[in-house]
Parts: structure tokens; sequence; C-alpha cells
């Protein structure tokens, strides 16, 4: 068994760092067409220039999640191309931000932002990605092994959090019932929708909150110590999920959140 997304076309926000960089890679390795989404034009040309490298394929439009003129603007390019000629088979939602402040720091504006680029950009991206997700569904459609898919990157404070993340664990929750409701809605259309909760990943956002600890060494060892493998995430490994959710092996995963966090959230504090 291998997973191939050959003749497949893929759009992967926040695609210029992080696990969005990764799931992108992981994703043109598989031998699909990656667009790359990202409001960094650094970020994200670097992305498609490493996977053009590597011998993959992909673009890069800048675009922002929690602008809905700017992501119109970026599904109207895609629907123009003809690589998507067959419509869009994986929306990889991706795209957030962190503020670790709680209720008596963070300011309604911060609040706001959040909600509006963690969860409302997911409900924006899907509702203007559906004609091209529809077209990839649709019974009897070119290159359909696994038909059309979205995957919501979602968080493991979706379901078990600290201090200090008041806003950002209610988008993640949100982003889960979201995927719960979403699967109902479009499963009929041949849209398969999933959702992935990492725990501690190597990414920029992880890489800021060790910074601002005292001992960084020191706490990111202390972190280690709290998985199961003593490690953290690397993007990849949520690029490994989310490619076998949009292959034909995963054609009767509908609807589910998948943690994926080293066995972090499962042990007993004691």
């Amino acid at each position: 068994m291998q997973i191939s997304l050959q003749h497949k076309l893929a759009l992967v926000t926040g695609g210029g760092s992080g696990i969005g960089r990764g799931v992108s890679h992981v994703l043109a390795k598989a031998g699909a067409t990656v667009v790359v989404v990202d409001v960094n034009a650094a970020g994200g040309q670097e992305t498609v220039d490493a996977i053009a490298k590597a011998g993959g394929k992909a673009i890069f439009l800048r675009g922002d999640v929690g602008n809905a003129e700017s992501m119109t603007a970026v599904l109207d390019r895609v629907a123009d191309e003809p690589f998507a000629k067959d419509g869009l088979h994986l929306l990889v939602n991706n795209a957030g931000i962190e503020y670790f402040k709680g209720i008596q720091a963070m300011s309604l504006a911060e609040y706001d932002e959040t909600m509006h680029v963690d969860l409302r950009g997911i409900f924006v991206c899907t509702k203007l990605a559906l004609p091209l997700l529809k077209k990839a569904g649709a019974p009897g459609a070119a290159a359909a092994k696994g038909g059309a898919n979205v995957v919501n990157i979602a968080s493991v404070h979706a379901h078990a959090t600290v201090a200090d993340l008041t806003a950002y664990a209610a988008a993640k929750g949100g982003v889960v019932a979201m995927t719960r409701s979403l699967s109902q809605e479009l499963g009929p259309l041949g849209i398969r929708v999933n959702s992935i909760s990492p725990g501690f990943v190597d990414t920029p956002m992880v890489r800021r909150w060790l910074e601002s600890q005292a001992n960084p060494k020191a706490e990111l060892e202390r972190v280690h110590k709290l998985h199961a493998v003593p490690r953290i995430g690397q993007p990849e490994d949520i690029g490994h999920m989310v490619a076998f959710l949009a292959s034909e092996y995963a054609g009767f995963v509908v609807g589910s959140n998948i943690t994926i966090d080293g066995g972090l959230t499962n042990r007993l504090q004691h």
C-alpha cells in the first residue's frame, strides 16, 4: 500500500511556515499539485521553492484567511488555472494565530482577531472553495479516488488546555464542532470533512513560546518528558495524517477529529 495523490490538487492555508509548510511538503511528495497560501509572501515562496527543488509541483498565492475579499481573489485565481480543471481535491484549513493571554490581559480586539482568523477563516475558506470541492467530489469526477476532502487543523487545546489561552482554546473547540457539522452537510456531496488536533509541534509559534521562558532549553526538556515518546512533533507528522485523510484509504473516515500529540493528552497526572 502506498498513498498516491497524483493528479490531485491541494490548497494549504498558512503554508508558508510551521505545520502548513510540513503539510505542503508531504502532499507534494505524494504527488499532489499544491497551492500554498499565506499572508507572508517570503515564507510562502520559500515553501514553493523547496518543493520545486525536491521535484514537486506547487505555486504560491498570497491570501489572508481573515479577509474574505482576499480569499475570494485566491479561489478565483485557482479556478482559472489549467490544473484546477478537475476541481479542488483537498482543502487544508491550517492558518491561525495565537495570543498567550487570558481574559484579564487580552483586549477585545485581540479576541476578535483570534476568532476571525482561527474560526471564521475556516468557514470563509471552505465556503469559497465549495464550487471547486464539489467538482472534485462529484460521482465520476476525474482523479476522484478519495473524493474531495477538507482537513481542518484544530488543536489539543480544543479538549484539554491551560490558563491564558482563553480565545485560542475556544476557537479551536469551535473548529472541531464546525468540522462535525460540515461533515454531515458536505458528505452527501462527495466531500469528506475531518479535523486534526496537534499537540506540541516544532513550529515558529512554539519556538516563540519557548523563547519567552526563563530557560528555554530546560523548558523543552520538561515538555519532552510529558510525552509518551520523548519528543515534540514535527510538521511532517501532521502532513502524513493529512495525506492519509486525502487518500482512498480513508474513504470511510468522516467527521472525525484525530489527535496527534505523542501521547501528551492521554496521560493521567498523579
